[in-house]
C-alpha cells in the first residue's frame, strides 16, 4: 500500500541514528543464541528450529513462553531490550498452536508498567512473511520494508513514552490472515507472553501493569477482534482501552472494493488466509480452483506483499474459480463469511473455541476515512451504531479526503491522546461519541505532544525523504493539515482539506449516508477511468 511507499526509507533513516548499546538481561552472547543462514542473515521461520517447540508444549498454558532469544531490530535506540519469543496459543478449532512475538522493553519504563499490544497489518497468507522475522536486522524477508514501515511510528512513540510493546505474529503459525478468531486468540496470548517473560517485564502479571490494544488496517482488524474476545478469552488481562482504525468490518464489502484494483492481491491473500485457518473452507476452495486460481493460491502462500503486488494486482478474483463470481455463495463459504462479521455473537464450535457476545467490553477509539479506497467504510457506521445500542463505549471519528494509508498518520495524535488518557485514568467516555474531523492535526502542537518529539522528528525525516509520494500529510502555518488523496478516493478531487478546527459531532446516520455516497462516487469514477 502507499503507506509502505511513504515510509520505505525507515531502515536507512533509523540506521543513520546511532543506536546506543542496550542493556542485556541474558548472559549468552546473541551470536550463540541466534541461528543464521549461510549468508550470515537470520534464517526464515520455515527453516528455523526456534519456531518448532519441543517437549510436551501442547499442554502448556496459553501465553506460555516456549522459546526466547534476544534480537536486534531497527528500533533499538528507544529500547532497553528486544526479545523474540515463541509462545503457546490456540487455533480457531481449539487446537494447540505456537506463534512468535517481538517484545520491546523501553529504555525508561513508565511506572507502573504500561503495555501496548501492537497489532501490525501483517496482511499475508505466507508463513515466512510474518512480523517477528521481518523485524530482525538482516532478515531476508520480502515483507521487511513493508512491515517495518507500518510499525515505525508506533514503536517510536510508545517506546519514547516508556511503554512496553508486545508485537505478536497474530495470524498464528498457519498465516491465517483476516481470520478474526485466530487474530484474537494469538493476539491476546501475545500479551500473556510478555507478562510471562521475566527478561522483558520483571514481575509480569503482578507488576500492577495496565495495557491497551492498538492497530490499523489489517492490524485494526486484529485489534478489533482481540478487543471483542477480551471478556471470553482475556478476562485475566488488565486491558483498559483500545484504539484502532481502517477496520474491515465485513469481508464482502472490502473484497468487492479490492477486486480488480491495484490492491487486489490483498483480497486474494485474505481469501487464502481464511482458508489457512479452516480446513473445510480450504477443501471447498481447492475443489473449484481454476489453473489461474491454483497459481494464485500458491503465490499467496509463498510470497510477501511486495512480491505479490507485482503478480496479483488488478486481478478479477472470479477468474480463480470454476464457479466464477458465485464462488462465495455456497453454504460452506457463507458459514465462514458470516462468521467473519465483526460484532456478531459467535458460538459455532467449528469457528471458535470460546463463545463471544460480540460487544466491545472496554472504551474504544475507532477511526476511518470515508474515502478509504482499500477498506470499505460503508458498513462501519452501522457497526458502530449497533455496538452503541448494545452498550459499548465507542468514540468514532471519520475523515473525508484522506486515503487509506494517510489516515493512519492523520489520526495518530488523537489515537495516542485517547490511550494516554486511559493510562492516566482521565478518559471520560460514558457513552458513544461520533465526530467528523481530527482534533490533534498533524503538525500542530497537540499532535507533536501526542506522539512525542522523537516520533515527530522521524515523520519529518520520512516526509522529506519521500516528498514525491502520492500520499502525504503536511502541516500548514495555521496548524491544519492538507492531505493529498488519489482521485479514485475522492471521486475526482485531487486535494481535500481536513477540518481545521476540532472534530465536529455528526449523527451516525449522516456518516453512513456520506460513506455510501462517497464510495459510490469513487466506484463510478474508477469505472470510467
Amino acid at each position: 500500500m502507499r503507506f509502505a511507499q511513504l515510509l520505505a526509507v525507515v531502515p536507512a533513516l533509523l540506521l543513520a541514528e546511532a543506536a546506543p548499546v542496550r542493556e542485556r538481561r541474558d548472559t549468552k552472547p546473541i551470536l550463540e543464541i541466534r541461528a543464521f543462514g549461510p549468508d550470515g542473515n537470520p534464517i526464515a521461520p520455515s527453516n528455523d528450529s526456534f519456531y518448532q517447540p519441543e517437549g510436551d508444549w501442547t499442554s502448556a498454558a496459553n501465553g506460555a513462553v516456549l522459546n526466547s532469544r534476544p534480537v536486534w531490530t531497527q528500533f533499538d535506540s528507544g529500547a532497553r531490550s528486544v526479545y523474540q519469543v515463541l509462545y503457546k496459543t490456540t487455533s480457531p478449532l481449539g487446537e494447540a498452536d505456537a506463534t512468535a512475538a517481538t517484545l520491546f522493553a523501553p529504555a525508561q519504563p513508565a511506572s507502573p508498567p504500561r503495555i501496548m499490544l501492537l497489532m501490525a497489518p501483517i496482511d499475508t497468507a505466507a508463513p515466512d512473511c510474518q512480523l517477528a522475522y521481518s523485524l530482525e536486522n538482516g532478515a531476508g524477508s520480502n515483507a521487511t520494508s513493508f512491515l517495518q514501515s507500518t510499525v515505525a511510528l508506533d514503536l517510536a512513540t510508545s517506546l519514547s513514552k516508556g511503554w512496553y510493546v508486545a508485537a505478536p505474529d497474530h495470524e498464528g503459525s498457519n498465516a491465517s490472515f483476516i481470520s478474526g478468531v485466530t487474530e484474537a486468540l494469538a493476539g491476546l496470548d501475545g500479551l500473556r507472553a510478555l507478562l510471562n517473560h521475566n527478561e522483558t517485564l520483571p514481575g509480569g502479571a503482578d507488576s500492577n501493569y495496565s495495557a491497551v490494544i492498538h492497530g490499523y488496517s489489517g492490524g485494526g482488524h486484529a485489534s478489533a477482534w482481540a478487543t471483542t474476545f477480551l471478556e471470553a478469552y482475556g478476562s485475566d488481562l488488565n486491558v483498559i482501552a483500545a484504539a484502532y482504525g481502517g477496520v474491515p468490518v465485513d469481508l464482502t464489502s472490502t473484497l468487492e472494493l479490492l477486486n480488480g484494483s491495484n490492491e487486489s492481491y490483498l483480497a486474494i491473500s485474505s481469501i487464502v488466509g481464511l482458508a489457512n485457518a479452516y480446513p473445510e473452507l480450504n477443501s471447498y476452495y481447492e475443489g473449484i480452483l481454476t489453473e489461474e486460481g491454483k497459481r494464485g493460491f500458491e503465490l499467496a502462500r509463498t510470497q510477501c506483499n511486495t512480491q505479490l503486488a507485482e503478480n496479483l494486482s488488478n486481478v478479477n478474483i472470479s477468474t480463480f474459480f470454476t464457479t466464477g463470481a458465485s464462488f462465495q455463495n455456497s453454504s460452506v463459504a457463507q458459514r465462514y463469511i458470516e462468521g467473519g462479521l465483526l460484532g456478531q455473537p459467535l458460538n459455532d464450535t467449528g469457528l471458535t473455541p470460546v463463545s463471544v457476545t460480540g460487544v466491545l467490553p472496554i472504551p474504544v477509539f475507532q477511526y476511518h476515512s470515508l474515502t478509504d479506497e482499500v477498506v470499505s467504510s460503508k458498513p462501519v457506521p452501522a457497526y458502530v451504531e449497533d455496538q452503541c445500542k448494545r452498550g459499548a463505549k465507542v468514540q468514532f471519528q471519520a475523515s473525508v479526503g484522506t486515503d487509506h494509508s494517510t489516515t493512519s498518520i492523520v489520526f495518530a495524535g488523537d489515537a495516542y491522546n485517547f490511550m494516554e488518557r486511559a493510562f492516566n485514568g482521565t478518559l471520560e467516555l460514558s457513552a458513544c461519541n461520533n465526530t467528523l474531523g481530527v482534533d490533534a492535526l498533524p503538525g500542530s502542537d497537540a499532535f507533536i505532544e501526542a506522539i512525542g518529539p522523537e516520533a515527530w522528528a522521524l515523520l519529518q525525516m520520512l516526509q522529506g525523504a519521500s516528498s514525491s509520494s502520492n500520499s502525504t500529510a503536511t502541516a500548514t502555518a495555521e496548524g491544519s493539515a492538507a492531505v493529498t488523496a488519489p482521485a479514485t478516493a475522492t471521486g475526482g478531487a485531487s486535494s481535500v482539506s481536513l477540518l481545521a478546527s476540532s472534530a465536529t459531532s455528526v449523527p451516525l446516520s449522516s456518516l453512513s449516508q456520506l460513506a455510501s455516497s462517497l464510495q459510490a462516487s469513487a466506484t463510478a469514477s474508477a469505472s470510467q477511468a
